[in-house]
């Protein structure tokens, strides 16, 4: 039996895999050699704007955004990728994958064109996150099972199991909590302190275990987010942290250990000393996190004098093809970029990218408002909804963003792009349906 794959079946299934399996996921390239070969992400990119109809694309995005720049954002980036290939070969185009990669907008933007493909988006969004939730269970059996796992040819030359990598999957946890409390709570047939008791578990499991600094970060600004639109969830909330509290205090007493990322058994205290190394404060059990943060501003401060060394570079940024930071891993893995994506897109672009970037994200911020409002205006709960959840997503990566390399990792970069272009196209469609309303008095906005 021949299964159909449809162009937007394989967007999705790509979108999904880059979640799911992130840096594995990545690697994947035709051809398969280190140093070359067209991404995976970057293929299907070039195959569906091959057949876009760009007159009708144009005139349904400039009817709810300003495109000018991001016109410039791309010209610009792509003509200084360009500029760096004679001398520095594919390392210049992958380096600028996040330029590249940002062209998704426009994928996320036709590929919910019709209602019923926005509805199946929103169908497909759930089932992401269970898969993820329960795939996360795998991590503290990472090292095991990746010695299971088939190896691919990474980018850098050095082999590395396409399964269990996690890279970005703490985050995608507190994301998938999130959504419980949004769309489940007071809906689903499963009783509430259930749902809340799985979306405290999704937590707990992402910042007791999975150990990152940026997660504890990523949380804090999370808990103000839903201060800001879901108040009423507020509670809930304070009840998940407080619950994970209280299970670090009782752990002791259990005669239960359990050790987390860094191989530190879990208790108040860890993660008390833990939170302090993102100041650079040095304690017994996180001393390689501290000295992280202090690596860190080193990288900056170099970058920082490279960038501002002449007029031009000040202006136009130090271009693509070269690493921005002397490191490399002991897999023999080049470290190109210095763990803060918004010092990257200035070194590399200037004044001229990031100011283009920025202007280009306020724009697409105040779309969000915007649709954002209308849903409060016409009380439709579902789009409110379905807009925060996003909103989360995006303010997740930017929050990561400060401490890695977020932007430049397709598996941050392409949902987050993707995302953006399906907000757009929610934005188009409302402004339809409102449209249609003043014509039609008793047309349901709500309905597909």
């Amino acid at each position: 039996m021949m299964i159909r794959l449809t162009r937007n079946d394989l967007i999705l299934w790509v979108i999904g895999l880059y979640l799911v399996l992130n840096y594995g996921f990545m690697q994947f390239r035709i051809p398969p050699v280190g140093g070359g070969g067209v991404p995976l992400g970057e293929l299907v990119l070039l195959l569906v704007l091959l057949k876009v109809n760009y007159l009708i694309v144009y005139t349904r995005l400039s009817n709810v955004v300003f495109l000018f720049p991001f016109i410039v954002w791309w010209v610009y980036g792509l003509g200084r990728a360009l500029a760096g290939v004679p001398e520095f070969g594919m390392w210049a185009l992958r380096d600028a994958s996040h330029v590249i990669e940002s062209l998704f907008i426009i994928i996320g933007f036709i590929a919910v064109s019709r209602e019923r493909d926005l509805e199946r988006f929103f169908y497909w969004l759930p089932r992401v996150l269970i898969v993820i939730s329960i795939y996360s269970l795998g991590f503290m059996f990472k090292d095991t099972l990746q010695g299971w796992s088939p190896s691919i040819v990474a980018g850098g030359g050095h082999d590395t199991p396409v399964l269990f990598n996690y890279a970005n999957t703490a985050q995608l946890l507190l994301w998938a909590a999130v959504y419980i409390l949004l769309f489940k709570v007071g809906v689903s047939s499963l009783p509430n302190y259930l749902l809340v008791l799985i979306a405290t578990v999704l937590i707990g499991y992402a910042v007791l275990l999975f150990q990152g600094r940026i997660t504890y970060l990523q949380l804090i600004v999370l808990f103000l987010l839903l201060l800001l639109y879901r108040r009423e969830l507020i509670g809930q909330v304070i009840f998940s942290l407080f619950s994970i509290l209280i299970f670090l205090l009782i752990l002791p007493f259990t005669g239960i250990q359990l050790e987390g990322r860094l191989g530190q058994e879990l208790s108040v205290d860890f993660i008390a000393k833990h939170i302090a190394t993102i100041g650079g404060i040095s304690a017994d059990g996180v001393a390689g996190s501290a000295a992280g943060v202090h690596q860190r501003i080193g990288w900056w401060s170099e970058l920082f004098f490279a960038w501002t060394s002449s007029v031009k570079t000040f202006i136009f940024g130090l271009g693509y093809g070269m690493p921005l930071i002397d490191f490399t891993l002991a897999s023999g893995a080049v470290v190109r970029e210095p763990h803060n994506s918004y010092i990257s897109i200035l070194a590399r672009l200037g004044v001229v990218g990031a100011i283009t970037w920025v202007w280009m994200h306020l724009i697409l911020i105040v779309v969000w408002i915007n649709a954002y409002r209308k849903c409060t205006h016409v009380r439709w709960r579902e789009g409110q909804n379905r807009l925060l959840i996003l909103l989360v997503f995006f303010v997740l990566i930017w929050v990561l963003a400060l401490g890695q390399d977020a932007f430049e990792k397709p598996y941050n970069a392409i949902p987050y792009y993707f995302f953006w272009g399906v907000i757009l196209r929610f934005m188009f469609n409302l402004k339809e349906k409102i449209r249609r309303q003043q014509e039609e008095p008793y047309a349901d906005i709500t309905s597909p």
